[in-house]
C-alpha cells in the first residue's frame, strides 16, 4: 500500500476509513491494525465481488508464507470492529472461495504530488421545509460544481460529507481532510418561495469569503457564484491574507474549538457558565490576530454582559453600557457575517435601540445560515421589552 497517495473510503452509514487505519463514525474512532487494514482494503477495492483467499494473502503478506488461519483471524477481528459500531454482516464468507464486502462504499483519492490545487466540501444544508429533501439539493450542487471541471478544483463527494450535519462532525471533517474551502447553507420558505442561503468559508482561517441567497431552483447560478469567489480568492490571495497567514491554519482550528466551547458555556445560561464563557472569549481575542474571530469574541462578550443582566447580576443599563463599549471594536459592519449581525441586534434591542435593532436583524436575515439563533435573539428582545413595559420600566 503506497502511503504517498492519500485516500479515504466513505460508507453510506456515515463511516469513514482513512489510509492511516482510523475508522470514524461521528465522534467515535477505532484504530484498525496494519494486517487487518490490509485485508479490509483488498476487500473494499473489490466491494461487491468475491476475492479469493489466495489473492488476499498474496496482497497483504506478500512473500511471507502463512496459513489460512492468519487470514481467518483478520476477518474475525474486522467483523468484531464493524459489529461494535452497528455495521454487521458486511463481510461475507463465500464457501471454498473467499470473502466479499457487501456494503456500499465510495473511495476518494488525492495524490500528494499535484492532482488538485485546492478542494471544497459542501456540508449538508438545513431546512424547516418539510416538503423538501435538502440532501437532493446538496447532491445537485456537488454535481454542478464537479461537472464544470475547473482546473485544480477537487470537490468532495456527498458520501464524504453526508453526515457532517453539526459543528462537531464538521470540525472533525475539517481536521482530518483539511479542505481549502467549505460551504454551509440553509433553506427557508417565505410564502411559496424557497430560498437557499449559503456561506462560502476559507477552511484554513475560517474567514467568510462570500454569502448569498438564491432561489433553490437556481443551483447552476449558486454553483457559479461559489466557483467565481473561489477563483477570485485563488488569483487574488491578498483578498484573505489580511485576515490570516496560511501557516496559521492549524492553530486556528484549535481557536475555533475554543470558540465553540465558549458558546456551549454561554448557552448553558447559568451565571457560573456565563462567567466561564467570558473567560474563554476574553482569552481568545488576545490569542488570535484574525479580525473576524476577534470581532465575534467582542460580540459574544457583549452578549455575556446582557445575559448576566437578565440573571440580575448587572443593572440592565450598566450591562448595556459595557456591551456597547465592546461593540465599538466592531467598526465595519459590512465585513461582519450574519451571526454577528444577529448578536448585535440582540444587544441594541435590549439596550432600547429598537430601530437599530430592527435594521440589524433584517440584515442578519439576509446573511445568516443560523436562522434558529436569529429567531431566538429576536424573540428574546421582544419578550424582555414587553416585560419591561408591563412593569413600567420603559
Amino acid at each position: 500500500m503506497d502511503l504517498e497517495n492519500k485516500f479515504s473510503y466513505h460508507f453510506l452509514e456515515g463511516l469513514t476509513l482513512t489510509e492511516d487505519g482510523i475508522l470514524t463514525q461521528g465522534n467515535e474512532q477505532i484504530y484498525i491494525p496494519p494486517k487487518e487494514l490490509g485485508v479490509l482494503i483488498v476487500l473494499l477495492e473489490s466491494a461487491g465481488h468475491v476475492v479469493l483467499k489466495d489473492m488476499i494473502i498474496e496482497s497483504v503478506w506478500k512473500n511471507i508464507i502463512v496459513s489460512d488461519e492468519s487470514l481467518t483471524r483478520c476477518i474475525y477481528s474486522l467483523r468484531c470492529i464493524f459489529e461494535k459500531i452497528g455495521y454487521d454482516r458486511c463481510i461475507e464468507t463465500i464457501y471454498r472461495k473467499g470473502y466479499r464486502f457487501s456494503g456500499q462504499v465510495f473511495k476518494t483519492k488525492r495524490n500528494e504530488d499535484n492532482t488538485s490545487d485546492y478542494s471544497i466540501a459542501i456540508f449538508p444544508f438545513t431546512t424547516s421545509v418539510n416538503t423538501l429533501d435538502p440532501l437532493i439539493l446538496n447532491q445537485e450542487l456537488v454535481q454542478n460544481i464537479s461537472n464544470k471541471k475547473i482546473d485544480g478544483l477537487y470537490t468532495y463527494p456527498m458520501a464524504a460529507t453526508n453526515f457532517c450535519n453539526d459543528h462537531i462532525s464538521q470540525n472533525s471533517f475539517l481536521r482530518r481532510f483539511k479542505p481549502d474551502y467549505f460551504v454551509t447553507g440553509r433553506i427557508n420558505q417565505n410564502n411559496a418561495v424557497k430560498t437557499l442561503y449559503i456561506e462560502l468559508i476559507d477552511a484554513k482561517n475560517l474567514f467568510l469569503i462570500a454569502s448569498n441567497h438564491l432561489p433553490v431552483d437556481e443551483l447552476n447560478n449558486t454553483s457559479q457564484f461559489i466557483i467565481d469567489n473561489i477563483l477570485q480568492t485563488v488569483h487574488n490571495p491578498e483578498r484573505s491574507v489580511r485576515l490570516a497567514k496560511s501557516d496559521q491554519g492549524y492553530k486556528n482550528h484549535y481557536l475555533s474549538d475554543e470558540l465553540l466551547a465558549g458558546k456551549k458555556e454561554l448557552y448553558e445560561f447559568t451565571p457560573e457558565s456565563i462567567y466561564r464563557a467570558m473567560t474563554i472569549f476574553d482569552g481568545l481575542q488576545n490569542k488570535s490576530d484574525i479580525q473576524t474571530l476577534k470581532t465575534e469574541c467582542y460580540c459574544l462578550l457583549a452578549e455575556c454582559h446582557m445575559s448576566l443582566a437578565l440573571h440580575g447580576k448587572y443593572e440592565l443599563e450598566l450591562a448595556a453600557q459595557k456591551a456597547l463599549e465592546l461593540l465599538h471594536y466592531v467598526s465595519d459592519i459590512t465585513n461582519v457575517d450574519g451571526k454577528i449581525l444577529a448578536i448585535m441586534g440582540l444587544i441594541t434591542g435590549l439596550s432600547g435601540q429598537a430601530k437599530v435593532s430592527h435594521i440589524l436583524f433584517e440584515q442578519a436575515k439576509i446573511h445568516t445560515t443560523d436562522i434558529a439563533s436569529l429567531y431566538y435573539y429576536r424573540a428574546l428582545v421582544n419578550f424582555i421589552m414587553k416585560e419591561l413595559k408591563r412593569q413600567g420600566f420603559v
